[in-house]
């Protein structure tokens, strides 16, 4: 089966599951919660014993999860071993039920306010702004996996703009034309049409085989020959900084780069209803977290 084939089959199978369900496995026995993280790889569906290297028997114990892998063998090689499901998993640091997770991971894709979720989870904020930390960890490793074919093209237009966001002020110097140019370099694909402003860090694009085509912005917000302008992405800044300010600044300080990630998550999905939304989200905590099927060598 095709990877496309595959996530279209999960987020299909992923798409039945709402809030509602999900209320209803918290409410429900812990053999189904097991059986349907399972069924969404988001915890491994068998264990090796570290000792004798067979399979593991998944048993009821006293424990959160209600069930954890055990190996007991007796007389040749003796030994009593016992794994938690959660190894390796999206549930792993969690002192939460795995349904509190799943529902916890849901209000963050549906933007839910910390103050709605702490009151109807009964977990402190802490907890929340921590979860919600960890969301934003998947968006950044998605955003790092989406980004690595270049994008443009001979015949293909793309925007770049610098923003300045905080109050630091933005060293314009030999180091930031050279950073400028790499970026580009590695994100853009030669012979594309790079539209800019007139900012001299950009001039050294068309040596490197770009079609450079800039706008002076102190006298037209489009060029009148060429027709270049960077509407896009200037909109698309205003966007993110108007999106950062209702997250609160203080909240956005020292994460920009996992905040950024979110934005450009969303708008990816940009329409998206929840059970599209959601499935596409628990795809990606699955590639970041592979459930572990056996001890990891230190």
């Amino acid at each position: 089966m095709s990877c496309l084939v595959k996530h279209r089959a999960f987020e299909s199978q992923a798409g039945m599951y709402d809030l509602e369900f999900l209320y209803g496995l918290k409410k429900g026995n812990k053999k189904e919660v097991i059986a349907w993280c399972m069924s969404m790889d988001m915890i491994a569906k068998e264990y090796v014993c570290p000792t004798c290297g067979e399979k593991m028997v998944l048993t009821e114990i006293d424990c959160s999860d209600g069930y954890a892998w055990v190996c007991r063998k007796f007389v040749v090689n003796e030994h009593h071993i016992k794994r938690t499901v959660r190894k390796g998993s999206w549930f792993s640091e969690s002192k939460l039920t795995m349904p509190a997770v799943l529902i916890l991971t849901y209000l963050w894709v549906k933007k839910t306010p910390n103050e709605w979720i702490t009151d109807e989870m009964n977990v402190s904020e802490p907890t929340v702004v921590d979860w919600k930390s960890f969301c934003r960890e998947v968006c950044v490793d998605r955003l790092v996996k989406d980004s690595k074919e270049k994008i443009g093209g001979v015949g293909m237009i793309v925007e770049i703009d610098e923003s300045k966001f905080g109050k630091r002020k933005y060293n314009r110097g030999k180091r930031v034309d050279e950073t400028l140019i790499e970026i580009t370099k590695k994100n853009v694909e030669p012979g594309t049409t790079v539209l800019s402003d007139c900012w001299p860090s950009y001039n050294g694009l068309t040596a490197e085989g770009y079609v450079h085509h800039t706008v002076n912005h102190s006298k037209n917000f489009k060029d009148p020959v060429t027709g270049a302008h960077t509407n896009g992405i200037e909109d698309t800044w205003n966007a993110i900084k108007t999106d950062f300010r209702k997250q609160g600044t203080r909240r956005v300080e020292g994460q920009f780069d996992t905040y950024l990630a979110e934005y450009m998550w969303r708008r990816s999905h940009r329409g998206a209803p929840m059970k599209s939304l959601f499935p596409s989200f628990i795809r990606g905590v699955t590639e970041l977290y592979p459930p572990h099927t056996q001890d990891t060598v230190k």
